[in-house]
């Protein structure tokens, strides 16, 4: 049987989406929200952070950002670091940082592109802005297959 060129560029594409498409788990996307905190000299009336978290052909991808309402003329600090908490059912935990540009007060979210950590570097304990007693790769994998986003801390 002969195929057309078109016919087996098609079916070739699709022979190598699909194990991507299978490759691809993660704690998935979503939101959180937390009221009534500060941030360095600014009280914080609400931050809401969005975030999705999967794998693209084997290696976690990261993104997300948020949003604030507050004082107007309070300034967030330039450091200010966003740590999503991923946990599972077994009693595993780790905390992967997000640290997309600061928005402005009261209004839009900041800008952030994805990235991908290394898995020896995506899911730790934090202190402060810096990560500490990541998970080894192994660890980290099977945490972020099968643990959700339950909170977030805030540091800066």
């Amino acid at each position: 049987m002969i195929l057309s060129s078109t016919l087996q560029r098609g079916l070739a594409a699709l022979l190598l989406a699909a194990p991507v498409a299978a490759l691809a788990v993660g704690p998935g996307s979503g939101s959180q929200s937390r009221h009534n905190f500060r941030v360095g000299s600014c009280q914080v009336s609400s931050m809401q952070v969005i975030y999705k978290l999967d794998s693209l052909m084997g290696e976690p991808t990261v993104s997300g950002s948020y949003k604030w309402t507050g004082n107007g003329n309070c300034s967030l600090p330039s450091s200010t670091t966003l740590w999503l908490k991923v946990e599972d059912g077994r009693g595993g935990r780790g905390y992967v940082r997000l640290s997309p540009a600061v928005p402005k007060g009261n209004g839009a979210y900041g800008y952030n592109t994805t990235g991908s950590p290394d898995w020896d570097e995506a899911l730790c304990g934090f202190n402060g802005n810096r990560r500490t007693n990541c998970l080894p790769p192994n660890g980290a994998k099977n945490l972020w297959k099968s643990g959700r986003v339950t909170d977030f801390s805030v540091t800066w």
